[in-house]
């Protein structure tokens, strides 16, 4: 049973969506703590999964304490999402995304760039607009 809504680009809900996932990569961009964190719901319900063993956040709070180190060694470092697929449920008040993102990081005064991390989460609307609920990070094996 598809228990789901067609996408239609020019909707406003994925529109906002849209403009919400842009706000994610462009705040990692820019290391602006602010701007990320209106992205976000800030309550016990929000789950985030990193690339890193330890990456396994179940509250905001702790997602929280972890991310404002993560923002700045990134500031700078340019990011880029394609391939991005929000659906939306029949009732229009929960989405679910999944995108290719390209970026780079630091290791040990060298940058790395990796292509094809996999980036998918839940959004819920609210009064305040569509916030994340749920991100996962994953990174492709490089195979040589």
């Amino acid at each position: 049973m598809d228990n789901t809504k067609p996408v239609d680009k020019t909707s406003k809900s994925i529109q906002e969506i849209e403009k919400i996932l842009l706000m994610l990569l462009l705040s990692q961009e820019k290391g602006d703590i602010e701007s990320f964190t209106d992205c976000f719901l800030h309550d016990s319900s929000v789950v985030h999964i990193g690339t890193d063993v330890d990456e396994y956040f179940t509250t905001w709070r702790d997602y929280l304490h972890q991310i404002d180190e993560f923002l700045i060694s990134r500031k700078g470092h340019e990011i880029n999402a394609q391939e991005t697929r929000i659906r939306l449920n029949k009732e229009q008040n929960t989405a679910w995304y999944s995108q290719l993102i390209d970026t780079c990081y630091e290791t040990k005064g060298e940058i790395t760039r990796i292509e094809g991390f996999r980036h998918t989460g839940v959004l819920v609307k609210t009064e305040n607009g569509w916030k994340i609920v749920q991100s996962h990070v994953s990174a492709p094996l490089i195979n040589d």
